[in-house]
């Protein structure tokens, strides 16, 4: 234990040696200030960046003290580039010789700029085309949809036909739907390309498509365009494989209604139409989407031709042997088929007229007139060829009966007004001829040309209706309105019994 007086002295001691060193220290030079510093590193781009207290992209700061009569102290950085990048340099720090993936950065005080390790993007995107598929059959428009992949970013993704962009996207996804009712049928080769920031790129390889921008086939078989009946079917045939859906209907024209499935070969059936104009139509898709759509007009008449004969024997008449004649006119909205007969036998084609050498006895003629649509009408006269036998007046009242007749009939033509319009129904001519007599009327101007027979079996006037062919009638109907009137010439030449030939001719206008 130690003594007081001990104690004592030894807190004496260290009051002078505190006191020796106090005087000591206020003797010396002045003490230097400590400095505190940091330094920071930025990372730009992919990899890191370490050294003594740095390991960048975790920790990218370290802090150090120094007096402010020593330099700086310096730590050496290792930059190291990571996967798909390059190492770009520094900034900010001294690159040692040699090494340039390495520099001494210097500890600065509180608030100095940073040291920069620039890192560069080598690796090309990765990109995968999930549609279209291989071999797809494409039609106006098809979804294109990518995968893609990258140690940075994808920025954009570009779709090519044949080598030749067609569409860039730029966001989203990337998926897009293709526009290509532009690009030809046929066999395509389509790819997608992507990029980074950088510029770096990958493409897929080429996968064959095909565009198709044609719908199915269609064939109506043998459609009718006019009928009578309380019922119509249509059928319809199509080559094409790729046929997805069909549909049907008949409507009136220009009206719209359900349609109603249908299929190729089979017919499609409605009853209970009224007369009118009508339509069948069909439309079909392919698997595309490609449509096709046919349309048949028809018409639906229950009316028969007004027919009536304007010369020839009456009924119960009694003529004489040699040649005897009917003329007669029809109309309709529809084309017509005209049939004679003489004496119930074989029925044989005629237009309007008809004319037959005839011995003495009974006969008849009678001329079936049938529309398109099935609905006829018949026109018959029976009459007596008879010699005539003593004396008194020849009956007959051709004023040139006798076979050395060489005088020519007196023939008269005759326009009643009519308009253009009407033209596309049967151009309407009066011929008069002072005998019995018989020919060929021809009408011709303006581009269009009317052609008719005409018959008289004495002298009279014959009304004949000179009906246009399809050819007329598309004329008349593409002539620009307002039209001007029509200029026609008519000339007829017509024979006697004797063979003398009278002609005539008629110009005339046609209102527009």
């Amino acid at each position: 234990m130690i003594s007081r007086k001990l104690s004592t002295r030894i807190s004496a001691l260290i009051a002078i040696l505190a006191l020796a060193f106090t005087a000591q220290v206020a003797q010396a030079e002045p003490e230097h200030e400590l400095v505190f510093g940091e330094l920071t590193v930025q990372v730009n781009g992919g990899g890191s960046v370490t050294g003594t207290g740095i390991n960048c992209g975790a920790d990218c700061y370290d802090d150090e003290s120094w007096f402010d009569n020593q330099a700086a102290p310096v730590n050496r950085l290792t930059a190291t580039a990571g996967h798909g990048w390059g190492f770009g340099g520094w900034t900010g720090c001294t690159p040692v010789a040699g090494q340039p993936t390495k520099c001494d950065a210097s500890y600065t005080e509180f608030g100095g700029d940073p040291v920069e390790a620039s890192f560069y993007d080598v690796m090309a995107p990765g990109v995968y085309l999930h549609f279209p598929v291989m071999n797809a059959v494409l039609g106006n428009s098809a979804y294109a949809a990518v995968e893609t992949g990258d140690n940075d970013r994808v920025v954009k993704v570009e779709y090519l036909l044949d080598g030749e962009v067609i569409e860039t996207v730029t966001t989203g996804q990337f998926d897009v739907n293709l526009n290509l009712t532009a690009v030809s049928e046929g066999e395509h080769q389509i790819q997608a390309r992507s990029y980074d920031p950088t510029g770096n790129n990958g493409i897929t390889a080429a996968r064959t498509i095909t565009v198709d921008h044609s719908g199915p086939n269609v064939t109506l078989n043998s459609p009718i365009e006019a009928t009578n009946a309380e019922s119509v079917s249509f059928t319809f045939s199509s080559d094409s494989s790729d046929i997805d859906q069909t549909w049907c209907q008949i409507v009136r024209k220009g009206d719209d209604a359900n349609h109603s499935a249908c299929s190729p070969g089979e017919p499609f059936t409605a009853s209970g139409l009224a007369t009118g104009q009508w339509q069948f139509a069909v439309w079909t898709n392919d698997k595309v989407g490609n449509l096709t759509q046919v349309v048949h007009e028809f018409v639906i008449d229950r009316s028969a031709p007004i027919a009536d004969f304007t010369s020839g024997p009456a009924d119960g008449e009694t003529v004489k042997p040699g040649e005897t004649g009917f003329t007669w006119t029809a109309s309709d909205d529809l084309a017509m088929d005209q049939a004679c007969a003489w004496d119930g036998g074989e029925a044989f084609a005629c237009d309007g007229a008809a004319s037959a050498d005839l011995t003495a006895g009974n006969h008849s003629l009678k001329v079936t007139i049938t529309d398109r649509a099935g609905n006829s009408t018949a026109l018959s006269r029976s009459f007596i060829v008879k010699k005539s036998t003593g004396p008194g007046p020849d009956p007959d009242p051709d004023p040139d009966p006798d076979t050395t007749d060489r005088t020519a009939p007196v023939v008269k033509l005759l326009a009643p007004r009519q308009t253009v319009e009407s033209l596309g129904r049967a151009l309407k001519l009066r011929v008069r001829c002072d005998e019995a007599c018989s020919g060929r009327v021809v009408v011709k101007g303006s581009g269009l040309k009317f052609a008719g027979r005409v018959a008289l079996a004495r002298a009279g006037v014959a009304k004949l209706k000179l009906r246009p062919t399809a050819r007329v009638r598309q004329r008349l109907l593409n002539r620009t309105l307002p039209a001007r009137p029509l200029k026609l010439t008519a000339r007829a030449s017509l024979r006697d019994k004797a063979g003398n030939t009278g002609k005539a001719t008629l110009k005339f206008r046609v209102a527009g």
